[in-house]
């Protein structure tokens, strides 16, 4: 029988999983660093050489390095720039790559088969909602009714009714309703259940004009205008029209739906690894609507295939923490309750991962057969996991002294437990690609010189230069060293101009929530720590075209996708200060009043208020917000690239060293030279930029 190979025990034997076993579902917790990433991917290593499909829900970029792999474990060019910030040489640094994967590729003992198996029978596919970064996908609502839906109203009604409430609220999310809209779903329900019933195939053009004239006269127990009344079947039958009509709504609908016939199947013999990249969505509210629908159409999918015991499928879900929390009900967490109970009848196994144990929903994740728990920030997290999968009082003391790559493993049906240490990968691991790259796995070729559009320098180069001289210290009467021009030398820094929308409270009697719309720029480099500024705006105007080779420029983006991530990881650093303020205060409350210690976690805890507030600021005055914005609102619609030229000099003496920059306007920019200063990946990046 085919075993999947994982990693060894701490005897060193190997550890193995059968692969029918992971029908009963996985759930894996870890910190960051903890090598949770790189057991989940071995995990889809494993069953996708083994002839499973699989399917990726990937919220931060994690797992699309899947999609780089080699028989001789050349990583180049996707290697590069990791070379550069560690300051190697690009080729040199892919063969000291080879050269530690060969070795823990041997170490596994195993034949070249395995390893070309993997490389060569497999397909790996990044989709990208909203965006043709990757392979756009859509989420366009198909309301083609279920198989033998009639059938499972008499048969099954209670998920039947499920799949109906699940597809109306679906439906009324991305027409903007939020959970208060009961009588708008009822109303939706009531329409799809006479049309599925029916058998027959619904359009949302149909649908809309159904809302507007219903055919029927009531709705349950009331007359249809007293349930819900013209007037608010008129604006439903508006806000659904917006999806077909206008231009941000049009964004969800880039290119084709969820096609899991086309998307699990094994063409050419080739096993297929669909990764669904959410960074492309901008808000959290969108990640959520369209994790809901996709998970709705595996369902729907999943239901109308034969019943078996084996694999068949491999469901895969990073960081599922924000998608299945303890207290809230967001559109995602039900529709994947469904999936884990009947997914295993179908032969569908589940992995699911986090590093916020504390922020799950144990209910969803307690019936998990398989149970990795790598190292974990805090006490609470241990405890929290420990008490939530009821594992043995000992784990406690084991959880707490893992290594990276270590994980306390439970089996929960042969009541096994021990210590596994993970193999290392076949694919390439790293961090998140940068959309450039996913465009260059999904067209299989180099990018050509692209053009993008850049402000133009109005000072000619040699005054700056003249103007780095001038400024350098020179040798006094009295002699001493002089500073030394490094370099000093033109670059180009790319910015997102890009429109917004967000909810907002209007009226002065009568508050109405309204949708605002606004539109700044950012600076698009991960590497930097800057606000938004508006003022850049006005710089879209005097935009010129220019031919630059894509290989001589700082690569920036050429979309939302990096304004989403700085979004997400300004909300996750906000989450995570009142957190850390959360469990200061617990800790100063139970202190005596005369311990030093309450001084010290009060001063704490006032420095984590005003820092979290003082970020906000910088945030919502960079894009004039409202200061009791939902940041889970926020929207960002469109964006545009564009390049900023800085002319930066290096100067350095006594093994010292300063920068001055200059903006396109000859101005001295302090803000990126205190950035190259203080920021050590940003200065790494520009310098290799720089030197020539």
């Amino acid at each position: 029988m085919v075993k999947l190979l994982i990693g060894q025990t701490g005897d060193g034997k190997p550890f193995t999983v059968d692969p029918s076993s992971l029908t009963k579902h996985t759930v894996v917790f870890g910190a960051t660093g903890s090598g949770k990433t790189v057991l989940c991917k071995s995990i889809m290593e494993e069953a996708s050489s083994q002839g499973t499909p699989v399917l990726a829900i990937d919220p931060k970029g994690d797992i699309g390095c899947l999609a780089i792999r080699s028989e001789n474990f050349s990583f180049r060019p996707f290697s590069d720039n990791e070379a550069k910030l560690l300051g190697k040489n690009p080729e040199d640094y892919a063969k000291e790559l080879a050269g530690q994967y060969h070795d823990s590729y041997n170490a596994l003992a195993r034949d070249d088969d395995e390893l070309n198996r993997f490389v060569e029978k497999t397909d790996v596919r990044i989709f990208t909602p909203r965006s043709n970064t990757g392979l756009p996908v859509s989420m366009s609502p198909r309301l083609t009714p279920p198989k033998d839906f009639a059938k499972k109203m008499g048969e099954d009604p209670s998920l039947a009714l499920d799949m109906l409430e699940l597809k109306a609220s679906n439906l009324l999310r991305l027409a903007g309703y939020s959970e208060d809209g009961k009588v708008q779903r009822s109303l939706i329900s009531t329409i799809l259940e006479d049309e599925w019933k029916s058998g027959h195939e619904l359009t949302i053009e149909k649908l809309i004009e159904l809302v507007s004239n219903p055919p029927f006269e009531k709705l349950g127990m009331l007359h249809l205008d007293d349930a819900i009344s013209k007037r608010e079947r008129n604006e439903l039958s508006r806000r659904l029209n917006v999806l077909v009509t206008d231009a941000a709504a049009r964004a969800w609908f880039l290119g084709e739906p969820p096609d899991f016939d086309r998307w699990f199947h094994k063409s050419q013999g080739r096993i297929p690894i669909n990764i669904v990249d959410l960074r492309t969505i901008p808000s959290e509210e969108g990640k959520q609507v369209f994790v809901e629908y996709l998970l709705q159409e595996l369902f729907y999918w999943i239901n109308r295939q034969e019943g078996t015991q084996t694999l068949q499928y491999l469901l895969y879900f990073d960081e599922i923490h924000g998608y299945c929390p303890p207290i809230r009900e967001p559109p995602s967490k039900k529709i994947l309750m469904h999936l884990i109970h009947v997914s295993r009848a179908f032969g569908l196994g589940i992995v699911m991962a986090t590093q916020n144990p504390v922020d799950v929903d144990y209910k969803i994740i307690s019936n998990a057969n398989f149970r990795f728990i790598g190292n974990l920030s805090t006490r609470q997290d241990i405890e929290r996991v420990r008490t939530g999968l009821s594992l043995r009082a000992d784990a406690f003391q084991v959880i707490s002294g893992l290594k990276t790559r270590q994980f306390y493993y439970q089996i929960f049906d042969q009541a096994e437990s021990g210590i596994l240490s993970s193999r290392w990968l076949i694919s390439y691991h790293r961090g998140p690609l940068e959309p450039l790259e996913i465009k260059r796995l999904k067209e299989g070729a180099a990018p050509e010189k692209m053009t993008v559009r850049a402000v133009p320098l109005s000072v000619p180069e040699e005054v700056f230069l003249r103007d780095t001289d001038r400024k350098r210290a020179k040798k006094g009467i009295l002699g001493g060293t002089e500073e030394r021009i490094v370099f000093a030398k033109k670059i180009f820094l790319p910015y997102l101009d890009f429109t917004y929308r967000f909810p907002a409270e209007r009226g002065l009697l009568s508050k109405q929530m309204v949708m605002s719309e606004g539109r700044s720029t950012v600076l698009a480099l991960r590497e930097a720590n800057f606000g938004f500024d508006p003022r850049l705006v006005e710089l879209a105007s005097m935009l010129a075209d220019m031919e630059l080779d894509s290989a001589s420029i700082i690569n920036g983006v050429d979309s939302t996708v990096l304004v989403s991530e700085r979004l997400a990881e300004l909300k996750n650093l906000l989450r995570d200060y009142e957190a850390q303020s959360e469990e200061r205060s617990k800790q100063y409350e139970v202190l005596p009043k005369e311990s030093p210690t309450r001084e010290n976690l009060k001063e704490n805890i006032e420095f984590l208020r005003k820092t979290k507030l003082l970020r906000w600021k910088m945030f919502a005055d960079g894009l004039q917000l409202p200061t009791k914005l939902d940041l889970d609102k926020l929207e960002l619609l469109e964006g545009t690239l564009f390049y900023m030229p800085y002319f930066i000099a290096k100067l350095s003496r006594g093994g010292e060293s300063r920068y001055i920059v200059w903006n396109h306007e000859g101005r001295e920019d302090d803000t990126i030279a205190d950035e190259m200063t203080k920021n050590k990946k940003f200065r790494t990046l520009i310098e290799t930029r720089a030197i020539p």
